[in-house]
């Protein structure tokens, strides 16, 4: 019986090792880089149910590494009055961010008609001038109606940049496609466990179609597949993964 005690515990040390070695892999494996500075501030818009905790680890790692800098989190309310919870930077030429949470937090379209909201008060209290927006999941849908639904009042910023995360597109109505900026750039983006053609919730064939819908009326449009295990690539894990982050900041910032 002792020795099966210590047989088992000595599994569970190798399983524990694994685990702590592939955390610390997946957080180390991506070499130091480095990206223009500027003013621009990028917004991250969560999916889901999701609030500041969808982005901290993307946005934190971006700042521990000087790439941008973790300046805001705010609070969209239902009715539109958006308050700062917390500043961690002041806004200036330093890449800064600005994470999200929406009050209510789960119907999409409800949220892409609160963002003007969100935007001019970015604008009038912090002079922010030119965006990046990036959405997870249905974040993507909720900016995606900001763009072309509502992206129509006075003193809000300029999108420069919009990132789509394993989202899609295929009900949207195209008669509302020319509201899209037109100098606007769109990184269509998402991941493949495997090879499976699958994030494991999203089949990819299902993303691609946004090309569709937007070519012909913005400044640009890319697709990219990010491939890897579950850790790497599975739909909620992407904005947890070191080289994807590498790969938007270098988009966004370069």
């Amino acid at each position: 019986m002792k020795y099966k005690k210590t047989f088992i515990f000595l599994i569970f040390l190798i399983v524990v090792a694994l685990g702590f070695g592939g955390w610390w892999y997946n957080n180390n494996r991506v070499a130091k880089y480095h990206v223009n500075q500027t003013r621009t501030a990028t917004i991250f818009i969560p999916g889901m149910g999701g609030n500041n905790i969808t982005s901290n680890y993307m946005v934190s790692s971006w700042d521990k590494d000087r790439v941008a800098t973790k300046a805001l989190q705010v609070y969209v309310k239902d009715n539109g009055k958006v308050s700062t919870t917390k500043q961690f930077n002041k806004i200036g030429k330093n890449n800064p961010v600005v994470q999200v949470t929406f009050q209510t937090n789960n119907k999409p379209g409800f949220e892409g008609s609160r963002m003007p909201y969100l935007m001019r008060y970015l604008h009038n209290k912090y002079g922010i001038k030119k965006v990046n927006l990036i959405g997870h999941s249905s974040g993507g849908t909720i900016i995606y109606d900001y763009l072309t639904r509502h992206n129509h009042t006075k003193d809000v910023p300029e999108t420069v940049h919009f990132v789509s995360m394993a989202d899609t597109y295929p009900l949207k109505d195209p008669k509302y496609i020319n509201n899209l900026p037109k100098n606007l750039e769109i990184l269509n983006f998402c991941g493949d466990i495997d090879h499976t053609g699958s994030d494991g919730l999203i089949p990819t064939k299902d993303i691609k179609p946004m090309k569709n819908l937007v070519k012909g009326h913005v400044k640009s449009y890319k697709f990219q597949i990010y491939h890897g295990d579950p850790q790497q690539a599975q739909h909620s894990m992407l904005h947890e993964n070191p080289e994807v982050n590498k790969i938007i900041a270098q988009y966004l910032y370069n």
